[in-house]
């Protein structure tokens, strides 16, 4: 886990610092391809509510919904995204159990995993030679703090546990829609 900087660290900061560390900045470039693949299965989950299917080159693939997707695409940021699809879950799905999965399990875990990237991904690094293997992340109203590989790889990991809860979530929607009339 993070830790604090000790008052009075010295940072670095240089322009492209973090090619100053670059096991952990490449870390970061993790943390936010990680977070784009979350958002395309966000997006599967969305077009698997919304229940059409239309074809494509994948044989296996994830559903497709192109006006959907143009629709969530719309919404700029994961608040608004989370919430069309719990309303849209709300709607549709009369399994209070898959609902209350999404609810109560699902959403929390996508939200904090955002809470986490946001926290990395939107940070202001410095470097200082006291820690050649750590950044320092700064900030106005905050302490500073140290991040080393094992902080990033936590978040990276709970990116991708949020990632896979995300498609195991969307199975159980496929296999519950395929048992109902759709009213569309």
């Amino acid at each position: 886990m993070a830790h604090q900087a000790t008052a009075g660290t010295h940072v670095e900061l240089l322009n492209r610092r973090l090619l100053k560390r670059p096991e952990l900045a490449a870390l970061i470039g993790v943390i936010a391809s990680q977070w784009a693949e979350l958002e395309s299965d966000l997006t599967f989950l969305y077009a698997t509510l919304l229940g059409k299917y239309l074809p494509h080159i994948q044989e296996d693939g994830p559903p497709t919904h192109p006006i959907g997707f143009q629709i969530f695409d719309a919404l700029e940021n994961l608040h608004k995204r989370t919430q069309l699809i719990e309303r849209l879950a709300e709607e549709l799905i009369v399994n209070e159990d898959l609902v209350k999965e999404l609810k109560d399990v699902l959403l929390p875990l996508i939200k904090n995993a955002g809470r986490r990237r946001n926290d990395l991904i939107h940070a202001y690094w410095g470097t200082n030679d006291n820690y050649p293997d750590a950044l320092i992340r700064i900030s106005v109203s905050e302490p500073w703090m140290i991040y080393k590989a094992s902080d990033f790889n936590e978040a990276i990991d709970l990116i991708i546990r949020s990632s896979n809860a995300i498609t195991d979530f969307e199975v159980k929607v496929k296999e519950f829609l395929k048992g109902t009339e759709q009213p569309y």
